[in-house]
């Protein structure tokens, strides 16, 4: 009967931000195990499921938003909790947010609401993140998508390990932006670029709670990885061909790391819509009442 409730007070609650609902319903779980301790029905106590989520949702929507800063310096946004703290990570990952642009999970300026850009593509609706569509999807999507990030960096590890005799003391380490070599550094550097994205991948590979989070996770680590395993190649690419404009794969993978970031949590949610919506289709039609209506 708890769990019941749960389900429905959030599915009457799709419609807010992600962070909001979900400190809602940890807030809620907790009150429910406090109601079935103590015998207590939650309607008894708490009422219907749909009147209290109209109450909270009115309540929260209140509040500050959910994608707000902690703090903002000439209108800058500016967050040091980073995205280690879940609330603030869903930013990347709110499809009933339609702003494009949120705050950054650590230091200054805006980072993409990954879930506004899958929206405004078509790839998927607002309404599609329910916690029945999250309940069936696939634990082969989940797994594939955390493995995702580990391959990417394992992809930039095993180059740089097979280019590190042949690549000189020093590398490129900025290029101009036609390309060309315009700094150079140690090539001790690139271990620091590597770790940039492996360090995210084996952080998404820590169990969460929830699979939305967990996607979250997989995604965050893979534009990182994308970002780190793009310099990786374009520095031992320019180190072996110094007039080429090699560079040009920095810029390049940043709509790659997009691109990467968007699968990896689409492709899980559209596998867990398909699911849903076929079970829907296999439900027959029933009435409510013990007597069928006459033609």
């Amino acid at each position: 009967m708890t769990a019941t409730y749960l389900r429905s007070v959030r599915t009457h609650l799709r419609e807010l931000p992600t962070a909001d609902r979900r400190r809602a319903m940890e807030a809620l779980s907790a009150q429910l195990d406090e109601l079935a301790d103590a015998g207590i029905d939650p309607r008894d106590a708490l009422g219907e499921p749909a009147d209290f989520a109209a109450h909270l949702h009115d309540a929260l929507e209140g509040d500050a938003p959910t994608d707000a800063a902690q703090w903002r310096v000439l209108g800058v946004p500016v967050d040091t909790r980073g995205p280690i703290d879940a609330d603030v990570r869903a930013r990347t990952w709110d499809p009933t947010n339609p702003r494009l642009v949120v705050p950054r999970l650590f230091g200054a300026g805006w980072t993409l609401n990954l879930g506004a850009v899958a929206v405004r593509l078509g790839l998927l609706r607002p309404d599609d993140i329910s916690d029945d569509v999250i309940e069936r999807i696939p634990s082969g999507h989940v797994r594939v998508a955390r493995s995702a990030p580990l391959l990417i960096a394992g992809a930039a590890a095993t180059a740089l390990a097979l280019s590190w005799r042949s690549l000189p003391g020093r590398v490129p380490s900025g290029f101009d932006l036609g390309g060309r070599t315009r700094s150079r550094t140690s090539r001790a550097s690139l271990l620091a670029v590597l770790a940039l994205g492996a360090l995210p991948a084996l952080w998404a590979q820590r169990p969460t709670s929830t699979v939305d989070d967990t996607l979250v996770r997989a995604a965050s680590a893979t534009s990182l990885a994308v970002l780190s395993a793009g310099t990786v190649a374009a520095v031992i690419a320019q180190a072996r061909a110094p007039r080429a404009r090699w560079g040009l794969l920095v810029p390049a993978s940043l709509p790659l790391a997009v691109a990467a970031s968007l699968t990896v949590i689409v492709a899980p949610v559209r596998a867990g819509l398909r699911r849903a919506w076929s079970r829907a289709s296999a439900t027959p039609p029933h009435t409510t009442t013990g007597h069928p209506e006459n033609p």
